[in-house]
Formats: structure tokens, C-alpha cells, sequence
């Protein structure tokens, strides 16, 4: 008796809404806290070149200024380029979670990074926000959790991404020509 070796065609395994919304949202968290990443060795980098300016005799609000204006450079193109790394999808629940992980995070680094180099507590934290440079890393948080949504598009409008980084999928395609 012999054998065929013939290869049979494999069954294509659909994903459940569920599965999906699954991948879809830790691929927003991973983007999220990669985004932070990003965020956060900028801003310390930044920081600290402030901070000495400051130190030297430069107006606070002018350094908080010079500051945020980097940053939101630095926001824009982390945004866009962990969008695309993580292959984050055109939905802007997802693009939102992106910026309010990031955010999230920052602003626990900032409370850690308050106790642990300036010895405050949480209520001198949060009272510094209360200053005109205070105030500018507020509108910088929120920054930080809108610019993933003003990031373009890529394919159809509503449609989805592959989890092979970003590539359109068009929702009408069959599940076999999509993985060709």
C-alpha cells in the first residue's frame, strides 16, 4: 500500500469577535507603553537640559515652553511610529488607549520622579500643576493622549489592520485570500 503525500489544504481558523478585540486591545497596550518609553527618555533628556537653563537664569515658563514644543515633536512622530510598529488599528478606541496608557504612565513616573528626586509627596505634585509651567505639562497631557488620534489613516476608512504591522485589510476579503 502506498501513500499518498499529496498536501492536504489546511483549514483557515477564523478568529472570534472576542480573540480579536483581545489582540486588538494588547496591541494598543504594547504600542501604549512602548509610546511611554519614548515619551519618557525625551522628556528626562529634556528635562534635564531645563532644569540646568532654569538654573542658569532662564525664565521657568520660558524653558517649560522651549520644552513642549520638542515634545510635541516627539509625540507626534512616537505616536505615528508605534501606530505603525504595533500595527495598531484604524479605530479610535484603540488610537485613544494608545495616548491614555502613555499618559497613565507618564503621569505615575511623574509622581514616582517627584517622591523619589524631590522628596514630594503626592499633594506637592500635584500642587506644582498648579504653576504656569505646572500648566503646561497639563495641556502636555493631554496632548499626549489625543496625538495617536491625529495620526493618518492608513487603508479604508473603518477598516482594520494585520497583525503583520499595519497592513490594510479589507473587511470583505475572504479569510484565504487574506493571508496570501
Amino acid at each position: 500500500m502506498e501513500q499518498t503525500t499529496a498536501a492536504r489544504p489546511r483549514a483557515i481558523r477564523i478568529p472570534t469577535w472576542q480573540e480579536e478585540t483581545l489582540r486588538r486591545g494588547r496591541r494598543s497596550l504594547e504600542a501604549g507603553a512602548a509610546y511611554f518609553a519614548v515619551l519618557a527618555t525625551a522628556g528626562s533628556i529634556l528635562g534635564l537640559i531645563r532644569e540646568v537653563s532654569v538654573e542658569a537664569g532662564l525664565d521657568p515658563m520660558v524653558g517649560a515652553l522651549a520644552e513642549a514644543s520638542l515634545l510635541l515633536l516627539v509625540m507626534l512622530l512616537a505616536s505615528a511610529a508605534m501606530i505603525r510598529w504595533f500595527g495598531v488599528a484604524n479605530r479610535a478606541g484603540d488610537r485613544l488607549m494608545v495616548g491614555a496608557v502613555g499618559m497613565s504612565l507618564v503621569m505615575a513616573a511623574e509622581l514616582a520622579g517627584g517622591w523619589l528626586i524631590r522628596g514630594w509627596g503626592f499633594y506637592e505634585t500635584l500642587v506644582n500643576l498648579t504653576t504656569r509651567p505646572g500648566q503646561v505639562f497639563v495641556a502636555l497631557l493631554i496632548a499626549i493622549v489625543l496625538a495617536p488620534l491625529l495620526q493618518p489613516r492608513s487603508g479604508r476608512a473603518g477598516g482594520q489592520t494585520s497583525p503583520r504591522g499595519g497592513v490594510p485589510v479589507d473587511p470583505d476579503q475572504s479569510p484565504s485570500s487574506a493571508t496570501e
